[in-house]
């Protein structure tokens, strides 16, 4: 669970810890930390596609979190300071392996451009998705990324199906007009 996972990784982060917060401020970042490890784990998984190996990324981007929490502009969203910091063990660790890309060829070369691109789509889309109102940006994820009905989204919301599609189709023009 993510619990046991974040109790992990504070424990191995106690050591090295940066000057603590006030006891509020630090509550409330480990709070945050904790319901992003999820999301945080998705993203590993995308950045190198093996789940034992994004398991140790996810852990590793939390416990440097936690090493240098301090570092944290609160006024900043988490989780996109989360992400890069999941971004740089990523690059960390593929320096540290010997992988240069200039030695490997070009089918490893490209994974890393690969895990880059792929970070930056996803940045682009959290961005575009930003902007769609609550209702339209949850009936999209939930038809598309939950492959939901119009039907069931309809009945579960209590508004009519023609309703839902309107919303639909709004969202996807204005996905379409930003993302180009």
């Amino acid at each position: 669970t993510s619990g046991a996972f974040f109790a992990r990784a504070r424990s191995l982060c106690m050591e090295n810890s940066a000057l603590p917060l006030d006891a509020v401020q630090t509550r409330r970042f480990e709070r945050e930390l904790t319901a992003l490890i999820p999301h945080m784990r998705a993203f590993a998984r995308t950045l190198c596609g093996d789940a034992t190996e994004a398991d140790d990324l996810a852990q590793e981007a939390v416990l440097r979190a936690l090493r240098y929490r301090t570092a944290y502009q609160p006024e900043r969203p988490l989780d996109a300071w989360l992400r890069g910091a999941a971004l740089r063990v990523f690059l960390d660790a593929r320096a540290r392996s010997g992988r240069a890309p200039t030695a490997l060829g070009e089918e490893c070369a490209g994974s890393t451009d690969r895990a880059l691109e792929r970070y930056e789509q996803r940045e682009a889309l959290e961005r575009v998705l930003a902007r769609l109102s609550s209702l339209e940006r949850a009936l999209l994820l939930r038809f598309h990324a939950q492959g939901r009905s119009v039907h069931e989204l309809a009945a579960e919301l209590g508004l009519p199906e023609g309703t839902v599609k309107s919303h639909l189709h709004r969202a996807r023009r204005k996905l379409a007009e930003d993302m180009g």
